[in-house]
């Protein structure tokens, strides 16, 4: 799914998307997740809402840790 999300927001011209390892305070997994520039935050979760089922969520970098993004 990650890939799904990843060709998605590249596609729409989201800017500084990459794969990147899950941050250990959002997940205790050694998994992968897309990164993008926080100011595309809103129209990269609209995009994706398409895939929410399979997303464990949106987290905005915030105070040295990860806030999920409403």
């Amino acid at each position: 799914m990650v890939l799904k999300a990843e060709k998605l927001l590249k596609e729409a011209g989201v800017a500084g998307v990459r794969l990147v390892p899950v941050p250990s305070q959002v997940a205790s997994d050694c998994g992968v997740t897309v990164r993008f520039a926080a100011a595309d935050v809103a129209r990269a979760a609209e995009l994706m809402r398409t895939l929410e089922d399979d997303l464990q969520g949106i987290f905005i970098e915030s105070n040295g840790g990860w806030a999920p993004f409403s």
